[in-house]
């Protein structure tokens, strides 16, 4: 989600960290996307949820193909974090888009990574950015 293309076409930290702790409320999010988010929800801590009903609720907003193409890159990206996770694997990027190894990334976000929004991690990347200078 935090790939550079996904910057350029204007994605922030704020609406990342809107999509995650408070898609359901939000008002930054159209119905499409709030669906999505709970597609996304879902295929991580629920997935028998999915069912026909929830698919064709998908299918006032979506294509067969758009549903199909959203829930593998839902699949893939669930895969991935939590391979990553059982790998005690770090970011490979900084807040600002630096790539950075896993020494850096670990003392950037922590034990654990959490929002790029908090204070911990603007502290951490401001020292990174001295150093590097």
């Amino acid at each position: 989600m935090r790939s550079a293309s996904a910057k350029r076409n204007g994605l922030t930290e704020e609406r990342i960290d809107e999509g995650i702790d408070n898609w359901r409320a939000s008002d930054q999010f159209s119905e499409a996307e709030k669906l999505a988010l709970e597609y996304s929800e879902l295929m991580q801590f629920e997935p028998e949820k999915i069912d026909d009903s929830f698919y064709a609720r998908l299918g006032e907003h979506y294509s067969t193909a758009e549903i199909v193409e959203l829930g593998v890159f839902i699949g893939f990206n669930v895969g991935y974090h939590t391979f990553f996770r059982t790998l005690d694997f770090y970011p490979m990027f900084t807040p600002d888009g630096r790539l950075v190894g896993q020494e850096e990334s670990r003392r950037i976000y922590g034990d654990t990574p959490v929002s790029h929004l908090d204070d911990r991690v603007v502290r951490a990347l401001a020292e990174s950015l001295e150093v590097a200078d």
